[in-house]
Parts: structure tokens; sequence; C-alpha cells
């Protein structure tokens, strides 16, 4: 228990110094910056953040990978919460590519959660890029419409292939 009580603490104290230091390095993108009232779904900044990286950008993402934590703490111990919390902790980078790959994670981890909750995935969709990761395929969540990729940005933007949610991983 108390290991994980560290990690969690932690986590949330690199988060939120990644939080501060993002605010003072910021170009000023106001979207990551959105005040938060009441519970948020852990999907909201999520889908920013695949947003964002579609864009080929890695503006904002220390703050909406701290706002996808404190979406996520309300339901840790559920199936995949736990992946997407790493995956958020790792994604706030200065390395667009390791940002991805670290989205990768927390997208493994959110389709599992989403899987088990049907009432929380309303206008989302499962999508894969075969391509992403060097032709080792990878998963994400987008809000339901035009495929956009956030492991190959604006070079391929449209790239993936929609996979109905009770044959997506998790």
């Amino acid at each position: 228990m108390s290991r994980l009580w560290y990690a969690r603490v932690m986590m949330r104290g690199l988060l939120f110094l990644s939080l501060a230091l993002g605010s003072a390095c910021s170009s000023g993108t106001d979207v990551a910056a959105a005040p938060i009232a009441g519970k948020e779904a852990m999907a909201t900044p999520y889908v920013a953040i695949q947003e964002t990286l579609a864009r080929d950008s890695i503006d904002g993402l220390a703050q909406l990978s701290a706002r996808v934590v404190t979406a996520a703490e309300p339901v840790q111990g559920q199936a995949g919460v736990a992946e997407v919390i790493a995956g958020a902790g790792r994604v706030a980078v200065q390395d667009i590519d390791t940002a991805r790959l670290a989205f990768s994670k927390m997208s493994m981890g959110l389709i599992t959660y989403l899987k088990q909750h049907a009432e929380e995935r309303a206008d989302l969709e499962v999508v894969f890029c075969p391509m992403a990761f060097n032709n080792k395929g990878a998963h994400w969540v987008q809000k339901t419409g035009e495929i956009v990729n956030p492991y190959h940005g604006m070079m391929m933007l449209h790239c993936g292939d929609k996979v109905p949610w009770e044959k997506a991983p998790g």
C-alpha cells in the first residue's frame, strides 16, 4: 500500500511541477488551461491531447495530462485507469515522439476503461493506425467523425481504421 501511495504522490508532484513549468514556458495556448468546474471525464482532456498531437504540437500537454490524472483519481483501481495515469505522467515531455509513445499507453488504458463504461463513450470511437511505431500499429480514442491521427500528425492525418468497441483491445 505504501509503495502505491508513494508512486501516486510522486506522480502528482511531477505532474504539477510540469504544469507549473509548462505554464511558465507556454506559448499562450488557452485550451489546456481551461478552468475545470465539477467532475471532468478522463476522455475530455485525453481527446484534447489526441487533437494536440495530431497537429504535431506539444503545447499544453503538461496541463492536459494533469487534468487526465485529476479526472482519473475518483475511478482509480478500475480496469485501465493505472495505464491512463502512467501514460499521462509521461506525455508531458518536450519530445513529440516520446509524447506519442506515452499517449499510446494512455490510449490502451482508456480503451480498457471505456469498454467497461459504455455510458462514458458517447460520441467517442476507437481507431487503429497499422503504420504507427514502425508498423507495429497503435489504437486511440477520438471524437466520432473524421479520423485524426495523433501518431503521424499532419503527415498522415487521416490514416487509420475505425474499430467497433466490441472488437477493440482491452
